[in-house]
């Protein structure tokens, strides 16, 4: 009977977490790096710069986790900015302002993979009831820019 019992559990289990990936694969977006944290930081940094994005801030959380002495993988978020693209969104919205500056997630896991993740801005449109076409354009475009540093970090370029 206990062996029942825990085959229903861990069945229950594992459709809960299928449920979630699959819930949050709408709104976030995401994959794994070829680089570790610091230099997929380099990479996107580099990637955006062009475009417009300043990194204006980076969170080390296995940093703060240390001081409470506890242990992460090498886990940070930084923060883009594009004040072009910012400052047209929010004339549309003002609480769009919420979502700047993007953030972006990048960890790494126990066997040493990197990852990133940031929440989807096409997302934002439906959070902040954005209609406006020229509104709606950038957040694709800024969609877009993200999709294009990233495909970098999973491609190794």
């Amino acid at each position: 009977m206990k062996y029942i019992y825990l085959f229903i559990v861990v069945i229950m289990l594992s459709a809960c977490a299928d449920k979630t990936a699959k819930a949050q694969s709408k709104f976030i977006i995401g994959g794994e790096s070829k680089y570790g944290v610091d230099k997929s930081i380099e990479t996107l940094s580099s990637q955006l710069k062009g475009k417009n994005y300043n990194i204006v801030s980076t969170f080390d959380h296995e940093k703060e986790a240390l001081k409470l002495q506890k242990m992460l993988y090498p886990t940070k978020t930084i923060n883009l900015y594009n004040s072009k693209i910012a400052t047209k969104l929010v004339t549309c919205n003002p609480s769009i302002s919420l979502e700047f500056p993007v953030r972006v997630s990048l960890y790494s896991k126990i066997d040493g993979s990197t990852y990133y993740a940031y929440t989807d801005p096409e997302y934002w449109s439906l959070k902040h009831n954005v209609k406006d076409n020229e509104c709606l354009k950038l957040l694709i475009l800024l969609k877009n820019d993200l999709r294009d540093a990233s495909e970098a970090l999973s491609k190794g370029k």
